[in-house]
């Protein structure tokens, strides 16, 4: 089983950086790089990198999902300001994330979707200097369906049946607080997200990778809110996350709803043992593995903790 990381640099996939001529030069227009995922038809592949560049970003990153080096080379050719990220072997969204935060030099990252478009129109330095005074882990956008009908991605926390039930409702207003960043979508500190140790690489399913992200930034004390300013349009079909339990759920429920919260730190008790027993479908001693594994995270980041989900979920207020 593996061993839950420390750090966001614990997991170095394999990879090729091609293109990006001014990619790593930062300029002063905005202190933030884009981070392009990429899903489905590549049919909007030219336009995205024309809107950004538009725009004002000149450090962009794309994840690429298969080896197309030709088109690869004609669009570096064309967008200097970008440079294109191909994996060696599967990776997961999360994994693609800590690499983009790990090739940007710029304190902020941008991550958006390639079937999306960016309907705010204009964002200026100013904007870039609330995001500092915000202070945040990330500051997520308001998305909508391609006819600009906003969708319900503020994510509220409720407890039930041990375990933790997001609610979900469409954006109310500015600075708003959600449980974690809808579709990965966010402006995301570097400084904070390194700090955090990132996205996960062992739990594989990404509801829950992103999920585990989420949570464990409210557990060590940071936030994550909502821009109004800040709005994305799908121009395809909207996603929608797979949240049956898994493997992953099992280990992001010892990582953030089994732990307890005390004095100045957080521990996880020996008496969790049981109930993660009946609900992880593992045998006793597969199941105390995981657990030891998960005790030894705990009381390496104990000092971490500055609440556990339950007190989380009791003084949550979205608007405070």
């Amino acid at each position: 089983m593996n061993t839950i990381p420390l750090t966001h640099d614990a997991y170095k996939p394999t990879y090729t950086v091609l293109g990006g001529m001014h990619g790593r030069n930062c300029h002063e227009a905005f202190p933030v790089s884009v981070l392009v995922l990429n899903r489905g038809p590549n049919l909007y592949r030219s336009s995205i990198f024309q809107d950004l560049t538009h725009i004002g970003f000149d450090s962009i990153l794309s994840i690429e999902a298969g080896d197309e080096s030709t088109e690869i080379e004609s669009l570096a050719a064309r967008y200097p300001q970008v440079r294109f990220i191909t994996f060696k072997d599967p990776v997961t969204v999360g994994d693609c994330i800590n690499v983009g935060v790990r090739e940007s030099c710029a304190p902020y990252i941008f991550v958006l979707w390639n079937d999306m478009k960016l309907a705010t129109s204009t964002l200026s330095s100013r904007f870039f200097d609330k995001v500092a005074e915000l202070d945040l882990v990330c500051l997520v956008p308001n998305l909508a369906d391609s006819t600009g009908t906003a969708l319900p991605t503020t994510i509220h926390p409720a407890v039930a049946r041990n375990t933790i039930k997001p609610v979900s409702l469409v954006p109310n207003r500015d600075n708003e607080k959600t449980l974690y960043p809808y579709d990965w979508c966010g402006i995301y500190s570097r400084e904070k997200f390194i700090m955090l140790g990132g996205f996960d690489h062992t739990i594989k399913q990404p509801y829950w990778q992103r999920l585990d992200f989420g949570l464990r930034s409210w557990l060590w004390g940071e936030s994550i809110c909502q821009a109004q300013a800040l709005k994305l349009l799908y121009t395809g079909q909207i996603p929608v996350d797979e949240t049956s339990p898994s493997d992953g759920y099992a280990r992001f429920w010892l990582k953030n709803i089994a732990p307890v919260h005390a004095i100045d730190n957080g521990t996880l008790p020996v008496s969790r043992f049981f109930p993660y027993l009946v609900q992880s479908g593992h045998g006793p001693l597969r199941a105390w593995e995981a657990f030891s594994q998960a005790r030894r995270w705990v009381e390496t980041n104990a000092y971490r903790f500055k609440q556990d989900v339950r007190r989380l979920v009791e003084l949550w207020d979205p608007f405070e």
